[in-house]
């Protein structure tokens, strides 16, 4: 799913639970150095027999009270603020920015060891190239903000519908990428008339209009391509090439 537009609130969000999170682990610190502390003190008094034990015991306690806080937190804030910022980073990397889908090279790297895997396990390994009919029309006809809409809410309809095992991303424009391991290529067929009918069912209305759409999609299967990346993918390419010279003969009929 898409990410929200971050205003203030949601912002300041991430950054109070790096400063809860520095907060508690300087605590944890804190309590560990005093432990340690003590626990040093206490060998120190009985090994010299000091007498003044209090004091030392006191010291012991103060010291790492007032110091480890005033190091650790700042150290932790930022430490919490960089993992946090990382994991961001390795988000956006394979995530598409508006569908929240594996984008192009991710899906792409993960169908290569996907097939790679197949090989070694001998399974097969379909695709579906999914692609939303006269996409430019639309964003003509209705604008951005109500296609952007129209793909977010495409994404999280079939995403919805597929396995967990299944690599669903988004290639470009209103492409999509569906690969199925462990599945034939008749099952594949049922997929892809599964996504048709689940497409029907999506509702978007433009106003008092409704916005009516259409998808295409070419499959492929390992079964008849082999398990090279480009051999499938021109397989899946030249089935959405025949379904789109299909649909031009009907509107010219």
């Amino acid at each position: 799913m898409a990410s929200a537009p971050q205003g203030p609130q949601s912002q300041s969000r991430p950054v109070n639970h790096d400063r809860f999170r520095a907060l508690r682990m300087s605590i944890l610190c804190t309590l560990i150095a005093m432990v340690v502390s003590l626990l040093l003190t206490t060998i120190g008094v009985l090994l010299t027999g000091q007498r003044d034990w209090l004091a030392a015991i006191s010291l012991a306690l103060l010291i790492p009270l007032l110091l480890a806080p005033a190091f650790c937190y700042p150290v932790l804030a930022r430490l919490s603020a960089l993992a946090r910022e990382n994991r961001q980073l390795r988000q956006q990397a394979r995530e598409d920015h508006l569908t929240g889908l594996f984008n192009r090279p991710h899906l792409l790297s993960m169908l290569e060891r996907e097939l790679a895997l197949s090989q070694r396990h001998e399974y097969v390994v379909s695709i579906l190239l999914v692609e939303i009919v006269d996409f430019s029309d639309l964003l003509d006809r209705h604008g951005r903000r109500l296609s952007d809409r129209l793909l977010r809410l495409f994404s999280e309809r079939i995403r919805d519908k597929i396995r967990e095992s299944d690599l669903f991303g988004r290639l470009d424009g209103a492409q999509f990428l569906l690969v199925l391991p462990h599945t034939d290529y008749q099952d594949t067929l049922h997929m892809a008339e599964g996504l048709r009918a689940l497409s029907a069912t999506i509702e978007l209305r433009d106003g008092e209009e409704a916005i009516d759409f259409a998808i295409r999609i070419g499959a492929a299967c390992t079964e008849n391509s082999g398990r090279q990346l480009n051999a499938l993918l021109n397989e899946a390419d030249y089935a959405l090439y025949q379904s789109r010279n299909e649909h031009r003969t009907q509107e010219t009929a």
